[in-house]
């Protein structure tokens, strides 16, 4: 802004905004810079906050946005998630392995992104946090971070890269989050099930073995004979598993991992965007309705909406604060 001090930069934001959209009501902060400079954030959607100080209000400009960016991606990955995974039981149910394998494999490969990537998001919070109170400068280095992270998540794609146009969001190779998920992983072999999973869905080896009954040769061993059927479960089951449905394994083992896997990234998501909401005062404060805001802000001796059974005002959503979910609850 060109203003240099706090009554002419809100003169001057006022009137860019009734000059640009005068139908709107408006909420905007201004804020100086130690460099003399003013700059100010203006939004639409949010509620009257001349309740908050002046810190508050950066908080809340700088970091609105990014929590329902992150409630919109958990909201998408859960759908994802639970797309698949019902479409792989229901595969399985129909001894239809082929497509149990396909969705397998995108549930563990997605399964293995988004741990990945939640640990990442929850890390970059915790450590902002617990640095204690922002100035204006790391919300906005901070917000612009996440959001360009978020961004990446939501809309980087691998399409046009083998006519050598790489998009401007490049998705992460899917062997990376593969690789990281099997070495933090030690009840299945992660990397040996995908494999079986990827041959399942290749043209040529794996999906002949989809469709496999049985392998034998005849007594010289001059003579391979193999069987096969469209939906091989069924007449193997009937054979006593002459041959072991190793696909079929394939693809429901991952899924009992990817379930857990997504249980718990989701779980740390939800408990982030509740400790950025509670921390930057967030909630009650937006137009707008959306998964994980709540209507009204916690009374100080309300239970604190985070699950940790303590009251609100004795939680750990504060500035200088670690980020840190409550243990899960153990079952009588």
């Amino acid at each position: 802004m060109h203003a240099h001090n706090a009554h002419d930069a809100t003169a001057e934001l006022a009137n860019l905004l009734n000059a640009t959209a005068p139908e709107e009501t408006w909420t905007f902060v201004t804020v100086s810079h130690p460099d003399g400079t003013w700059s100010g954030k203006a939004s639409p959607f949010m509620k009257d906050t001349t309740a908050l100080d002046s810190r508050d209000w950066i908080a809340h400009f700088a970091l609105s946005d990014l929590h329902m960016r992150m409630a919109a991606w958990r909201l998408t990955q859960l759908w994802r998630a639970a797309e698949l995974a019902e479409q792989t039981v229901e595969a399985l149910g129909r001894w239809r392995l082929l497509v149990a394998a396909a969705c397998s494999r995108s549930l563990l490969e997605g399964a293995a992104a988004l741990t990945h990537e939640t640990t990442l998001l929850h890390k970059a919070w915790d450590t902002f946090k617990k640095a204690g109170p922002p100035t204006t400068d790391s919300l906005t280095r901070f917000s612009a971070d996440l959001n360009n992270r978020l961004a990446k998540l939501q809309y980087a794609s691998r399409v046009g890269q083998s006519a050598g146009q790489t998009p401007v969001l490049q998705s992460t190779n899917v062997m990376t989050y593969s690789n990281k998920l099997a070495k933090n992983t030690t009840t299945v072999d992660v990397l040996y099930l995908y494999g079986w999973l990827c041959d399942a869905v290749h043209p040529s080896f794996g999906s002949a073995t989809t469709h496999t009954v049985l392998r034998a040769s005849d007594r010289p061993k001059t003579h391979a004979i193999e069987h096969y059927a469209r939906h091989p479960l069924k007449p193997l089951a009937a054979s006593g598993y002459a041959m072991q449905p190793t696909v079929a394994h394939a693809a429901a083992d991952p899924l009992v991992l990817a379930a857990d896997v997504v249980y718990s990234s989701l779980s740390l998501v939800q408990w982030t965007m509740g400790d950025l909401g509670l921390t930057a005062e967030i909630h009650g404060l937006n137009r707008l309705s959306y998964a994980g805001d709540s209507d009204q802000p916690p009374q100080r001796s309300d239970a604190c909406p985070c699950g940790s059974g303590r009251k609100y005002k004795r939680c750990v959503h504060r500035w200088g604060q670690p980020s840190t979910p409550p243990p899960p609850a153990v079952e009588p």
